[in-house]
């Protein structure tokens, strides 16, 4: 038996007697996959985006003490100490 032909005998069956109750419930069971189908896709999605923004924010962090370290640090200076002095000095502005 080919497909076509599967496919015309899966339309010929009569589906009037289904009751309505019966409907719904196979209505019900479709939405609850649908639902718990976009929770798995919600999950994924905001994991996801906590973990770029994760990466985004330590590499901003890396890329601030770099800069601090080479632009303002003074000689024997760490960046910590050099990000106080320069928050010292806006402060004063």
């Amino acid at each position: 038996m080919s497909d076509p032909e599967l496919e015309m005998k899966a339309w010929e069956h009569d589906v009037s007697d289904i009751t309505p109750e019966a409907m719904a419930e196979v209505a019900g069971i479709a939405a609850e996959g649908v639902v718990k189908g976009y929770k798995k896709i919600e999950t994924g999605v905001v994991e996801g985006y906590k973990k770029l923004e994760n990466r985004i924010v330590e590499g901003f962090g890396k890329l601030t003490d770099k800069c601090v370290e080479v632009l303002f640090a003074k000689e024997g200076e760490s960046v910590g100490e050099a990000k106080e002095r320069l928050n010292r000095n806006a402060e004063k502005y």
